[in-house]
């Protein structure tokens, strides 16, 4: 369903979007054998000789990601470590493989059935690379992913009836939880980085949602809610391709929210996000409005969803080369306090917000720690201007450095 009233843009309807999120229903049986680690010690992608024995193994003997993955969904709760390297997937998906929505676990991209924990070695040395084949991974259960990165994913149309899928790097459609994380390089219709679907909910923490795009949602598209704590979404980008059945497209540059339950930013930083309409940093607009009753009733419950700001720096984002950091359409952004607005689109008007005022916020860069900051500059009004901050930023520097923690992603040491 179609809809535009002022900046609101509905896109793909819901029972398509859910498809998304439904189990796997041709996932193997699980093992008798309960949870266990399984340690990949080969960069190379094959698939599990047996896929029904619980057991991480291929045709040669070593244990792949994409073995490792498909052994794991005969199990509940398994962990998969993953030792530095670079896992660039290299089996391209094969549609006849798919039955329906269920995906295909032995080519394409890695889809994780049950609940399933992955680890890396840190986000700068344990990478996994789709290789622009496809989207890297496919959540269809509750996961938790750390120190590692996520590139080269690209989405496309094979598993879900709809013109552009969406989660470059990552479709999720349970509870997922990135820590120490880096999602970068990605691409896709909708969510160039991630996208949440209806029923879904994230939690980045600690984590850089960077380079990634879209034609609607350059980093993350929540469709549900979310927390965003001591992370940085910088430097990702929509595009309007203009041919885009189903959508109007162009929304959201850093963040798209199209869910009716709350996103919750803390000590984070928006920067360097650009869109072709509504916000270039974060965008806040209804969705799926085919989900109410029918005929729609004349007065709807608005708003219809929910963004809360605490102690974060939203600036430097544009709409068509122009500054725009914010955009709300029949819903809420509410500060909790203590943020800053580089244009005043965000309507900051809590104790110690900043609206309109430049944060002098520095490019995406290595500034130690596992993942990649915008550091603050020195003179920003950034400094020692927050209150009731995590223990340490996202670089994992303690709080605060001075009489105060700073806003943002991002600690300043002297």
């Amino acid at each position: 369903m179609n809809l535009r009233t002022g900046p609101v843009v509905l896109t793909i309807g819901l029972a398509t979007a859910m498809a998304l999120a439904a189990p796997t229903t041709g996932a193997a049986a699980p093992a008798a054998a309960g949870p266990t680690e399984f340690t990949v010690d080969t960069t190379s992608d094959a698939v599990d000789a047996d896929p029904s024995d619980g057991l991480c193994r291929t045709a040669s003997g070593t244990c792949s990601l994409r073995a490792a993955v498909m052994a794991a969904n005969a199990r509940q709760g398994s962990t998969i470590t993953l030792p530095p390297g670079r896992y660039r997937l290299s089996i391209p998906p094969d549609p006849r493989l798919i039955i329906g929505d269920n995906p295909d676990p032995t080519t394409g991209d890695l889809n994780v059935a049950v609940p399933t924990t992955i680890r890396g070695s840190g986000a700068r040395t344990t990478v996994i690379d789709a290789d622009h084949l496809d989207r890297a991974f496919r959540m269809q259960a509750d996961t938790r992913l750390s120190d590692l990165t996520i590139t080269g994913g690209t989405a496309k149309q094979r598993e879900l009836p709809i013109t552009d899928t969406g989660g470059g790097g990552i479709a999720n459609g349970h509870h997922m939880t990135l820590r120490r994380v880096a999602v970068t390089g990605n691409a896709a219709g909708y969510g160039g980085g991630i996208f949440n679907t209806p029923g879904s909910h994230l939690d980045l923490i600690d984590s850089t949602v960077s380079g990634n795009v879209a034609g609607e949602a350059g980093g993350i598209r929540f469709d549900d809610g979310g927390t965003v704590i001591n992370s940085t979404v910088a430097d990702n980008r929509v595009t309007n391709p203009g041919d885009r059945p189903g959508s109007l497209a162009g929304y959201g540059g850093g963040i798209d929210i199209r869910g009716r339950e709350t996103v919750s930013i803390l000590n984070s930083t928006i920067s360097g996000n650009s869109s072709s309409d509504g916000g270039g940093g974060i965008n806040i607009a209804p969705a799926y409005l085919d989900s109410l009753p029918s005929p729609i009733p004349d007065v709807i419950d608005l708003p219809l969803g929910r963004l809360t700001l605490r102690n974060s720096v939203i600036a430097g984002n544009t709409v068509d080369g122009r500054a725009a950091d914010c955009e709300r359409a029949f819903a809420t952004i509410a500060s909790e306090g203590h943020n800053i607005d580089g244009d005043g689109s965000c309507r900051l008007t809590a104790a110690g917000d900043l609206p309109s005022r430049t944060p002098l916020v520095g490019p995406l860069a290595d500034n130690g720690g596992p993942t990649d900051t915008a550091a603050l500059l020195p003179g920003s009004p950034a400094l020692d201007a927050a209150a009731d901050c995590p223990a340490t930023d996202q670089r994992g520097v303690a709080r605060p450095q001075g009489p105060a923690c700073d806003i943002g992603a991002y600690e300043h040491t002297s």
